[in-house]
């Protein structure tokens, strides 16, 4: 006669061995998990205009705004007076005004005037960071100003006539790795988007490689309808089967795209038979388990419709509100569960490109002259 044993998921840990379970290679996503010395998105260019704009960037408080000659500037977003947030003041000239004393800051981040005393106070500095314009984003640089070695990711396609291109944003409770994994862990598409996405042929993720400093990855498709929420921007029928090439690169941590190359096999009389749609993920850690997230579609067809814009804009944001909600309950759960980054992930061989992800970030981190990740691969 046998009895009926209750066992924990804790003895289930201490009982099974990890080669069996998997491997454990936490993201770091409850700790700092970011480098520095690399370009982060900002904001769209269209957030700083003539006022100035606060956001948090890799857990600092940041203000960017605009010289008189539109040239953007950031600057730490705290007097150090009274400590008051200069985005709270107003922009003079090429100077940015505290609004609690009047004290104002140039571009270098030196306060070159206080109303309040005659004296100039010559140790009233704050932190001053680069930024660069670079297609529809600012890029800041949040380290060492002489350890930039680059200019931002090439994106000039945003702003080109040839294309059209639509954004978004959102705020996301939840650490910026999980986003970046979740953009190249393709086979969830069939899953949590079987009702958006619909392109539930995507079961089988491709496989990943590195070109250079380059994250990439490619994977044919045989003849099957296109999801619907890109048929309007190419102007097919979503029951219409065509053929897809999925092209992903990774250039930076902050940025990767993912290439929609479609051919249409049966192309209406005057019609193109060949599109890309090429969506761009930008992930920017801002508040500790908070990320920015700035999203764009862009199709290789000129002046699309406002229709079709906002049909389309539509349809990709109800399919990214579905990742949003559950990666925010994942980080909740991770970092309200006592076990947090202890408990073990099960890694599967889908997830390559995820690993490589976590590859690059410990090897940028180590340059840094930080420790990597806890478990992280090296």
């Amino acid at each position: 006669m046998s009895t009926k044993t209750e066992i924990s998921t804790d003895d289930v840990l201490r009982e099974r061995s990890p080669r069996r379970l998997g491997q454990l290679v936490p993201n770091g996503m409850l700790e700092d998990n970011y480098p520095r010395n690399m370009w982060w998105a900002a904001a769209h260019v269209d957030e700083v205009k003539d006022g100035p704009l606060a956001r948090w960037i890799l857990e600092t408080p940041v203000v960017i705004y605009r010289l008189e000659n539109g040239t953007p500037a950031a600057l730490y977003d705290r007097c150090p007076h009274r400590w008051a947030p200069l985005s709270e003041g107003h922009v003079c000239g090429d100077k940015i005004v505290c609004p609690y004393h009047g004290m104002e800051f140039d571009t270098t981040g030196l306060c070159t005037k206080a109303p309040t005393q005659k004296m100039q106070p010559n140790i009233a500095r704050i932190p001053a960071y680069p930024v660069r314009e670079a297609g529809a984003f600012l890029w800041i640089w949040m380290g060492d100003p002489e350890a930039i070695d680059r200019e931002p990711p090439e994106v000039g396609y945003q702003t080109d006539p040839n294309w059209s291109f639509l954004h978004g944003y959102y705020e996301v409770a939840a650490n910026w790795v999980m986003i970046r994994e979740n953009v190249f862990d393709l086979t969830h598409i069939a899953f949590l988007h079987k009702n958006t996405f619909k392109q539930n042929d995507w079961i089988n993720a491709p496989d990943s490689f590195m070109e250079g400093d380059v994250l990439c990855y490619q994977q044919e498709f045989e003849l099957a309808p296109l999801s619907p929420l890109f048929c309007a921007g190419m102007g097919l029928p979503e029951d219409k089967p065509v053929k897809r090439v999925q092209k992903g690169t990774m250039p930076s941590l902050a940025i990767s795209f993912s290439d929609w190359n479609v051919h249409d096999p049966a192309p209406e009389p005057g019609r193109r038979s060949d599109f890309i749609m090429r969506g761009c993920h930008i992930v920017t850690p801002a508040q500790r388990g908070r990320t920015h997230y700035f999203w764009g579609s862009a199709f290789d067809v000129p002046a699309l419709s406002d229709e079709v814009i906002a049909k389309t804009k539509a349809s990709v944001i109800e399919a990214f509100d579905e990742d949003k909600h559950l990666l925010e309950i994942m980080q909740r759960q991770i970092a309200a569960d006592p076990r947090g980054l202890s408990y073990l992930e099960v890694t599967l061989g889908p997830d390559k490109g995820g690993i490589r992800v976590r590859q690059i970030l410990n090897k940028m981190l180590e340059a840094e002259g930080r420790p990597p990740l806890k478990g992280g691969l090296a």
